[in-house]
């Protein structure tokens, strides 16, 4: 199978422009036989920094009307299976960081970020669905959920093979290091740990006083970096990959219930 990751450039608040780049990293997708192409975290539209005085609520998309997919027409008529993010809103008035599946000319599925973090009006999604392309499962989980180990681990436990990262970095108000390299080697821990590939696709660049990492890239399961994009500018990053785990996962790590004193003292901090 063969997967890619598009480093979209930070875009202004409100922008819709990432409809259009996405369409052509399809046309360069589609030439060089890509199977599923991952778009950033709320490419379309924006992120909304809420201390800044921005609103999830200007960009917000309802999925489950048919407006999601009147936006995302263009992008439809593909051969490709797109991950890309956007801002949900639900019937009910409910804001979600979301990331949709695009697949067969429709909107395939919605999945809604579980650990969206603090000081913010977006609700937790609930939910870690299993997706397919033919034989293929993949999950998808969106930026601040990959430093969490629990869902990664409940998507590989569910048979998913691939794990697609919509990510947007684009917070940053001075370089970070420590931020920068967490962003790199999240994913290949995730990886590692699950035995599972990672395609991660963040953003990259400039917008006022903020800045973005542009830490996309493709992690095998065992944490080798099969293609990385640089950390400036829109890129294409491209790498083929075992449609199926390679090997069975590695008990190491899956097993620990085998020493019960470790077990409980690993859930007594975990409740704390």
């Amino acid at each position: 199978m063969r997967v890619a990751a598009y480093q979209a450039p930070y875009l202004p608040f409100g922008s819709m422009e990432a409809i259009e780049l996405i369409r052509r990293q399809l046309a360069e997708c589609e030439a060089r036989d890509v199977d599923i192409l991952c778009c950033p975290e709320a490419v379309i539209g924006g992120l909304a920094h809420e201390s800044d005085g921005q609103s999830p609520y200007d960009v917000a998309i309802q999925a489950d009307n048919g407006e999601l997919a009147e936006v995302v027409a263009p992008l439809l008529d593909t051969a490709v299976s797109v991950v890309v993010g956007f801002t949900e809103r639900d019937a009910s008035g409910r804001h979600f960081s979301s990331a949709a599946l695009l697949d067969g000319g429709r909107v395939a599925g919605v999945y809604r970020k579980v650990y969206p973090g603090y000081r913010t009006v977006i609700q937790a999604g609930e939910s870690l669905p299993v997706f397919r392309r033919g034989s293929t499962a993949f999950g998808i989980i969106v930026c601040n959920d990959i430093w969490y180990v629990e869902p990664a681990r409940i998507i590989a436990e569910a048979g998913a093979a691939l794990l697609f990262v919509p990510t947007n970095s684009g917070h940053l108000k001075s370089p970070s290091t420590s931020l920068r390299a967490r962003a790199r080697n999240l994913p290949i821990a995730r990886a590692v740990e699950n035995s599972i590939t990672v395609v991660a696709a963040d953003i990259a660049g400039r917008q006022g006083d903020r800045l973005a990492c542009g830490s996309s890239a493709i992690v095998d399961p065992d944490g080798i970096v099969l293609a990385q994009a640089g950390s400036s500018g829109d890129q294409l990053v491209i790498a083929d990959v075992e449609p199926q785990r390679r090997r069975a996962r590695d008990p190491r790590g899956w097993d620990g219930a085998n020493n019960p004193a470790v077990t409980d003292a690993f859930l007594r901090l975990w409740r704390r």
